[in-house]
């Protein structure tokens, strides 16, 4: 049987390296991350230039894989059969980049996108409504996460409605989010 390819994408800080090698190691397939894609050295890759590469190593590879990615894209020629989006609290996403070090900008950049679902809706895009599932991983364990992600690639579990937006109006926290978004970029 030809080699398929499942993505388990999300903003930087979601869970996705920790979670793609558990999941990967469970599921008996072929972990590709997108350092792996890109190669060593390569700062940007557009779209195109991963999805040739992703398919070309795939293929040689003759095996399912999961690609880990920040960046959704499908490998070329090879069948996606499925895509989760981990997606995590804004200000849980906002702490951990910060202790990772990222720059400021950097933080309110991929913070804006985790609360606005830039991934996800990249993800319905590019692989389908019916084949895009979502995972809060803000208060889960990992083992939980990709047991989630399991049962979605699987078949067995349908994800998550996640939308951080009414969330956080509900819960009387988006104002003070947006407001930390706004000074992006001013000095």
């Amino acid at each position: 049987m030809a080699p398929s390819a499942y993505i388990l994408a999300g903003t930087p800080g979601v869970g996705k390296s920790t979670v793609s090698r558990a999941l990967a190691s469970r599921m008996g397939v072929w972990l590709l991350e997108l350092a792996d894609i890109v190669g060593p050295g390569v700062v940007e890759a557009s779209a195109s230039a991963l999805s040739a590469r992703a398919g070309s190593m795939i293929r040689r590879g003759g095996r399912d894989a999961v690609i880990a990615t920040h960046i959704v894209f499908k490998p070329r020629s090879i069948p996606v059969r499925a895509a989760v989006v981990l997606r995590r609290d804004p200000y849980r996403l906002l702490e951990e980049l910060a202790v990772r070090g990222y720059p400021e900008t950097k933080v309110l950049e991929n913070v804006e996108a985790e609360l606005l679902g830039i991934v996800y809706r990249e993800a319905l895009s590019k692989i389908g409504a019916g084949r895009v599932f979502q995972i809060d991983t803000t208060e889960r364990r990992v083992e939980e996460v990709v047991e989630l992600a399991y049962g979605a690639f699987t078949g067995r579990w349908r994800g998550e409605d996640i939308d951080w937006i009414s969330r956080l109006e509900s819960e009387g926290r988006l104002e003070g989010l947006v407001v930390r978004l706004s000074t992006r970029g001013v000095s």
